[in-house]
């Protein structure tokens, strides 16, 4: 089976649908969905045989989307994006109630980033919603910079592929952190952003507490 490729227009008509697309990011190709669709959500999961209490991160595509995200303004939510965004740094954050629970793995948080890919941040924007962002892969398997890396059995269970320039870079993905203080982050996840980057922003790093 061939997966239709999209143009913008006809990708964010299907997120408008409930259905799930891939589509470049910075760093791999990505499969996702509105993130506000509890079913389109779901199909994220089955797509790439997900466990479903893993949480899913999600993308926006100005600051201006994130109250589609989280009810709870901050300052160092703030300090961090001016910092930080567009980019490759992930933000745990308390999920808003329009965020449904199977994508946070029923933790209530989620994590969010703006992109600074162009494509995934116009289908963001045109579309009017946050984005489901994890991995084109089917799960433990490798990410991919190539649309035609992205394996059939994925493939198979998505609307379409928006295939556009420039291409995902690959290397290391997104850093993802937790807030645990009024200047102070801890890193669940190392990834582009580096803890001395964190640092010289004027953040303190501690470390993760286990098993949280």
């Amino acid at each position: 089976m061939t997966v239709p490729t999209f143009s913008i227009s006809e990708a964010v008509a299907a997120l408008k649908e409930g259905q799930v697309i891939c589509y470049p990011t910075e760093t791999f190709y990505a499969v996702g969905c509105n993130a506000l669709d509890p079913l389109a959500v779901e199909s994220v999961y089955k797509a790439k045989k997900r466990s479903g209490v893993m949480p899913l991160p999600v993308l926006i595509g100005s600051m201006e989307q994130l109250p589609l995200v989280t009810d709870i303004s901050s300052d160092i939510v703030t300090a961090l994006a001016n910092r930080f965004w567009p980019g490759s740094l992930s933000i745990l954050i308390t999920a808003s109630d329009r965020i449904p629970s199977v994508l946070t793995g029923e933790t209530g948080r989620v994590a969010v980033r703006v992109t600074p890919h162009p494509v995934a941040q116009q289908l963001c924007l045109e579309a009017g919603v946050p984005l489901v962002s994890t991995s084109a892969n089917l799960s433990g398997r490798p990410a991919v910079t190539a649309v035609s890396s992205i394996d059939p059995e994925l493939t198979q269970n998505v609307s379409g592929v928006v295939d556009m320039e420039p291409v995902p870079a690959g290397g290391m993905p997104s850093t993802l952190i937790e807030i645990v203080g009024p200047r102070a982050v801890s890193i669940v996840r190392n990834g582009a952003v580096s803890e001395i980057d964190l640092r010289t922003s004027g953040l303190a790093v501690v470390p993760r507490v286990a098993g949280v």
